[in-house]
């Protein structure tokens, strides 16, 4: 329907023309007019005679004899009353006329007097060559472009005021209805002339139901408080419509109504319902699907996206909480022990009366123990064979008895190595290594040998070269100086990595996922690409069970922090690990460390088991224990990165007795040994040097253990576990008959390992099942994102949608209410910096927590790409989820104009560059300062958005490519496009684009501009992923 402008002057002005102090500038307005100064057709020019009335154009029409004859009466419509003359305008003929007698004396009625109206059908004009009235018809040449307009049809709004005027007039009052303006004193300007309203009319957006060729629109200076209201930017309203400060200045169209096109700026409609109106709306917006857009709307709410997170929100809970379900009958059946019960989640007190301080480990262990273990199978060899020995030729014939898991550990490792003999043998001649720009070696000119199938330890005080030797040894250090070989071969071990196992000193496990599939990821990944599943799960099931983690094998990890398993069954995770990869050699740092003495001697066991199955084993150990010490085959000591002593442990006691030190009876030998080589054997040694240096220079100068005992030559060759088919004459340190050839090796190497799309889609659903097991986090993601979107929308909720307020368009700009600019850039700074505080945290902890697994993996030979790609594609689904909870409650509460889907891929590709700078600062930032470091980027990025400092300083300071190069100002220039752009019918959006800096027709653009920047992140991110280590601070 219509909406009624009102006419009519408010009342409060009304009172304050009338005052006797403003009477006089009516006189003043008088003058004007009938100087042609302005138009105002409501204005009575003289006194009123006969019925009279303005028309649709503001024509005056009057009722009067027809010139030079008299005997008739006609109505004359004039465009501008002040040029009225006997014979001007357009002539209509008056109806019901038949009847009326004129003479000079009569009169045609008063001037509302509707009772001889015009036929407005067929228009005349006087012809001075005839002397009478003819049919206009389409010539107008003798007619005025203000008179041509007439048509004679009453416009009854028009002529009430027109008469009201005249009342006031002929009363002797103030003509308050034809005031041109509604401030006291003020002169209206014309500001479209005839030309431009012919071709033109009424701009779009504006209502101008007053303007005709004979009401020209115009500008009158705003009273006080509508001046105010512009300063606000709000037109000035009178009972909830908006009104112009004069009755010939247009409107524009307000909230919640358009005035279409086709009427041309003359009436006013309510926006339909199932659509939108802003502000100078000239068509109504239809609303997207699933918005609520009632009759009268001036913006769309929204609601699909809120149900969809709804939906999406039951049913993913439905789902967590069926697979609960499932797991809690899955685990009824689980075995119960006194007070404990073996659960998903690992063991739950269930009755606390029943508790006592037990070591409840050891009492399980006991439990659960089988003999079908390797610290079972560790035990028998220990108790049953002799330490090898490193001049006789060892064989690999199993026992008969042996338990059938380890039986197929064994055969899984044969499979893997298409071979019996699967141990490896390493040399290493004159090591050494010293750090840039120093002169002082850490490790120096260390010579000698690891037997294949032994358990060798390295030992050593703090800081004399352990870890460092074990590095160099492996390739994960370059030396400086020195050779290595591999089964007697000159080569680096790195070349082997997918052959050798390396367990840290820190047990860099998964916490989030289980015993089995820690150790299954670690089989799938580098076991033989041609086994088949079967296959898999059988060597990682014989692996579990000989490491005696069967009780656990469901048992989630845990963190350090929060253990769920033992630290006992933590290092067996690690070590099964790197079992599950078959491999031919295992170096482990310190594996005893931070475990009780059962649980140390247990370990021990189990790779004492390993050695006599053939795998060659090097650990790194600290004063081992009378047992443990008794379980190694050879040691190699060191002492300020020099060798001290390597050989057998068996001549270990000989060799240093042989330099006069004397071993108390009892005393456990790796102690004293351990004193000894640290340079602590005063007690030991009453006189002569027992300094490292004297230790050292003796073993360089080429004292070796040479005497064996009868008792060790009378030993036999023949262990349980050890030897292979060559001849036991063969005397050499290394039987090369007995060792895999390098081609060989070559060939296997080929074979190891999934190729990189299975190791993607392999780390891709473990990163999947990850989020899963901390769905907490997840949640807790999605309520900050739903959070902050909401308390952005309610900073913008007084907007209702209108972030941009631009100049009309000439030449209405005097029309124009403040500019607002900066309400577009503001929101979408505030924007990024929601985000950016929403997912800093969770973009650090996609690598960051895990580059130390990632490291062990890398080094273990797994795939880098197929890490990242995975990490990188696994959170995508949770950083889309989270948009959509961020976007959703903004976009419900703050309205913007903007497709939503629109604003929603926006704001996940800046997401998507924000998960990539924390990424990037991930690489090279310690875990524990990289969330704030993060956040303080990103706060940085999103300030460089274009805002303030806005764009277009940052051109004037020749630093348009920094703000360029990050998301923020991509982002800035789409949400100021969409912001914009639709109004470029009503404002001049180009001076708005030159005052800000952004472009406004870039949409796609920006889309692959922040599809790019934050893939270019993620580049950086991979390259941080690889060499990042030596840059992080």
């Amino acid at each position: 329907m219509a909406q009624d402008i009102p006419q009519e002057i408010p009342q409060d002005v009304v009172d304050d023309m009338t005052t006797p102090s403003n009477i006089a500038f009516f006189s003043m307005l008088d003058s004007s007019i009938r100087s042609g100064s302005f138009q105002d057709p409501f204005y009575p020019v003289d006194a009123v005679n006969g019925p009279r009335f303005l028309d649709t154009e503001a024509c005056l029409c009057q009722l009067r004899p027809e010139p030079v004859k008299g005997g008739t009466v006609w109505w004359q419509c004039v465009g501008n009353q002040f040029t009225i003359t006997d014979t001007g305008g357009k002539w209509f003929q008056a109806k019901n006329v038949d009847e009326l007698e004129l003479d000079t004396n009569s009169t045609l009625g008063p001037i509302y007097d509707a009772s001889y109206p015009p036929d407005s059908a067929e228009a005349f004009e006087w012809d001075d060559n005839q002397q009478q009235l003819t049919i206009t018809g389409d010539r107008t040449l003798g007619l005025s472009v203000w008179d041509t307009a007439c048509t004679a049809e009453n416009n009854t709004l028009f002529s009430t005021t027109f008469y009201r005027a005249a009342a006031q007039k002929q009363a002797n009052q103030t003509l308050v209805d034809a005031a041109p303006c509604w401030r006291l004193g003020a002169v209206p300007i014309q500001i479209q002339d005839y030309k431009d309203w012919q071709e033109h009319g009424c701009k779009d957006g504006f209502l101008c139901s007053n303007n005709t060729v004979n009401s020209l629109p115009q500008f009158c200076p705003p009273v006080t408080e509508c001046q105010l209201a512009r300063l606000r930017g709000r037109a000035c309203e009178v009972n909830g419509a908006s009104i112009g400060m004069g009755p010939f200045e247009p409107v524009v169209c307000q909230p919640g109504w358009y005035c279409p096109r086709e009427e041309k700026g003359m009436v006013t409609l309510k926006c339909p319902s199932g659509h939108y109106c802003q502000e100078g709306a000239a068509t109504p917006t239809p609303c997207a699907v699933g918005s609520r857009c009632p009759e009268g709307s001036q913006f769309e709410r929204y609601l699909l996206p809120i149900v969809l997170i709804i939906v999406i929100d039951v049913i993913l809970g439905m789902v967590d909480l069926g697979i609960r379900k499932r797991r809690r009958r899955a685990s009824s059946g689980a075995i119960q022990q006194d007070s404990y019960v073996a659960d998903i989640g690992g063991y739950k007190q269930v009755a606390e009366e029943r508790y006592e301080e037990v070591d409840y480990e050891t009492a399980l262990r006991r439990l659960f123990k089988r003999q079908d273990t390797f610290e079972v199978l560790g035990d028998q060899i220990h108790e049953q064979a002799p330490p090898l020995r490193r001049e006789k030729t060892v064989r690999h014939h199993l026992d008969p008895d042996i338990s059938p898991p380890a039986k197929a550990f064994v055969d899984s490792m044969r499979r893997a190595t298409s071979a019996s003999a699967f141990g490896l043998s390493f040399g290493y001649n004159q090591l050494t290594f010293a750090l840039k720009n120093s002169n002082r070696p850490i490790l120096q000119n260390v010579t000698g040998s690891i037997n294949s199938g032994s358990l060798t330890a390295v030992m050593g005080g703090s800081g004399d070269g352990k870890s460092t030797f074990i590095n160099v040894l492996m390739g994960k250090t370059q030396y400086t100086k020195g050779s290595v070989t591999v089964n007697n071969i000159p080569g680096e071990l790195k070349q082997y990595k997918k052959l050798i196992g390396y367990v840290p000193q820190d047990d860099i496990v998964l916490p989030e996922l289980t015993v089995y599939e820690n150790i299954m990821h670690s089989a799938k990944i580098r076991l033989p690409r041609t086994w088949s599943k079967f296959d898999i799960e059988t060597h990682v099931k014989a692996v579990i069970d000989c490491l005696e983690l069967s009780h656990v094998r469901d048992s989630l990890v845990g963190s350090v922090g929060k253990p769920v398993i033992s630290g006992g069954q933590r290092k067996r995770v690690s070590i099964g690990m790197e079992l599950a990869a078959a491999p031919m050699a295992i170096f482990l740092d310190e594996p005893t460390s931070g475990l009780d003495a059962t649980s140390a001697r247990s370990l021990m066991s189990t790779l004492k088991a390993l050695a006599r199955l053939g795998i060659t084993v090097i650990v790194i150990i600290h004063q081992p224990r009378v047992e443990i010490f008794e379980m190694l085959d050879d040691m190699i000591l060191l002492g300020n990165g020099q060798l001290i002593y390597e050989g057998p442990q068996s001549q270990a006691k000989t060799f240093f007795e042989q330099m006069g030190f004397v071993f108390p009876p009892g005393a456990n030998c790796s102690d004293v040994i351990t004193d000894i080589i640290t340079g602590n054997g005063r007690p030991y040694k009453k006189d002569g040097d027992v300094s490292k240096e004297a230790l050292i220079g003796h073993w360089a100068k080429g004292s070796r253990v040479s005497i064996l005992t009868e008792e060790d030559e009378d030993r036999p060759s023949d262990t349980i576990l050890a030897g292979n088919e060559s001849s036991d004459t063969d005397t050499s340190r290394h039987n090369r008959s007995s060792l895999m050839s390098i081609s060989k090796l070559k060939d296997i190497l080929k074979d190891r390992g999934a190729p990189r799309w299975r190791q993607t889609l392999l780390c891709l659903s473990r990163s999947i099942l990850q989020q899963y097991r901390a769905r907490s986090n997840f949640w807790f993601e999605m309520g900050l994102n739903a959070l902050a979107g909401s308390l952005l929308g309610l900073a913008q909720q007084p907007k209702n949608g209108a972030f941009f307020r631009g100049q009309y368009h000439k030449p209405y700009d005097d029309l124009s209410l403040r500019a607002d600019y900066a309400s577009a850039p503001q929101m979408e700074m505030l924007n990024t910096l929601a985000i950016a505080f929403s997912s800093a945290a969770p973009g650090v902890k996609v690598f960051s927590e895990e580059i130390l697994v990632y490291r062990r993996e890398a080094e273990a030979g797994h795939s880098r790409v197929a890490y990242f790609l995975a990490k990188t594609i696994s959170v995508l689904p949770r950083m889309t989820l989270a948009c959509l909870h961020f976007s959703a409650p903004w976009f419900l509460v703050s309205v913007p104009v903007i497709p939503f889907w629109t604003a929603f891929l926006a704001n996940l590709l800046y997401m998507y560059c924000i998960y990539g700078v924390a990424s990037c600062l991930s690489m090279v930032v310690k875990p524990k300062d990289a969330p704030l470091r993060a956040t303080i980027s990103i706060l940085i990025v999103g300030i460089l958005s274009g805002a303030t400092p806005s764009l277009r300083q940052a051109k004037d300071w020749h630093l348009e490519w920094l703000w360029r190069a990050g998301p923020g100002v991509w982002l800035g220039e789409l949400y100021f496009g969409q912001l914009v752009r639709p109004f470029g019918y009503l404002y001049d959006v180009q001076m708005a684009s030159e005052a800000t800096g952004y472009q406004l027709d870039r949409k796609w653009p920006n889309i692959l501009a922040m599809l790019g920047i934050g893939t270019a992140y993620r580049l950086l991110a991979f390259v941080g992923l690889i060499w990042g280590g030596r840059l992080r601070v």
